[in-house]
């Protein structure tokens, strides 16, 4: 599982232009121990794992290589697309999403938006 968690940080710093440096502060770690990350010689305890996660955009579920969970409502689609693409959101594809997520919850009620 450590071999998978290092590939696809790897690809995804690349992805967002993020170096080993950078990745370490916005996930609230240090930054010798981003590069036992990625060559598998350790693997991060949950919360690192998940902010590591937000950092690049994505899930801690497909960090691991494991299949990521179906979200069934609006607020779940767009809880998943703003993880993995949240950092490539113009000012007009945020507006958009604002407008979508109002949408869904006046649909689905307050409760639902604390999943």
């Amino acid at each position: 599982m450590t071999a998978a968690l290092g590939e696809r940080m790897r690809e995804l710093m690349e992805r967002h232009g993020i170096n080993q440096s950078q990745l370490a502060a916005r996930a609230g770690t240090t930054q010798p121990s981003i590069p036992k990350y990625l060559s598998g010689e350790r693997e991060p305890v949950s919360g690192t794992l998940a902010n590591i996660a937000t950092a690049l955009h994505t899930t801690s579920e497909y960090l691991l290589g494991l299949p990521e969970s179906s979200i069934k409502t609006p607020y779940g689609t767009i809880k998943a697309y703003c993880a993995r693409h949240g950092g490539d959101l113009s000012d007009e594809g945020t507006r958009d999403l604002i407008m979508t997520l109002l949408a869904a919850r006046g649909k689905e009620g307050d409760h639902r938006l604390q999943d």
